[in-house]
């Protein structure tokens, strides 16, 4: 994955930062899920954390240690493989024809937004414990 310099502020206390500045952990995270895609932005917040935004749209948010914090694909499915299957099974039996757009993970569970399958966000998120079992929504 290339990665590029940043040009751009996310707000006045966000810092631009080099690519090789992003923790390793999460230069293999974007490697394995957003194989191909270019960073077109990176900042680090005041509290250490970092915003990537990527060529596609897609923004991922990690922590200081390169942990992932959230990741918003825009009206695009996120990719599987790094929360629980138990998730996206909920998601396909209960949602058919729908998919996760964005999911974050905070205070031990996750939160996760849905695109149905008419193609339009939903105005709730789903909730689910940090072993991927659905608690139930957050509106």
């Amino acid at each position: 994955m290339s990665v590029v310099a940043l040009t751009a502020f996310v707000s006045c206390n966000d810092k631009p930062v080099n690519g090789e500045k992003l923790p390793s952990k999460a230069k293999t995270f974007l490697n394995t899920y957003f194989p191909g895609i270019a960073i077109t932005s990176i900042s680090k917040e005041q509290d250490g954390d970092y915003d990537v935004d990527l060529a596609d749209g897609t923004e991922v948010d990690f922590r200081s240690n390169g942990d992932w914090k959230k990741v918003d694909c825009h009206n695009m499915p996120v990719p599987q493989g790094f929360f629980p299957a138990s998730i996206a099974t909920y998601v396909s039996n209960n949602y058919v024809g729908g998919y996760i757009e964005e999911i974050e993970f905070e205070n031990n569970r996750y939160k996760v937004s849905l695109v149905d399958a008419s193609g339009f966000e939903t105005d709730f998120d789903l909730v689910f414990d940090k072993n991927g079992n659905y608690i139930g929504l957050d509106d």
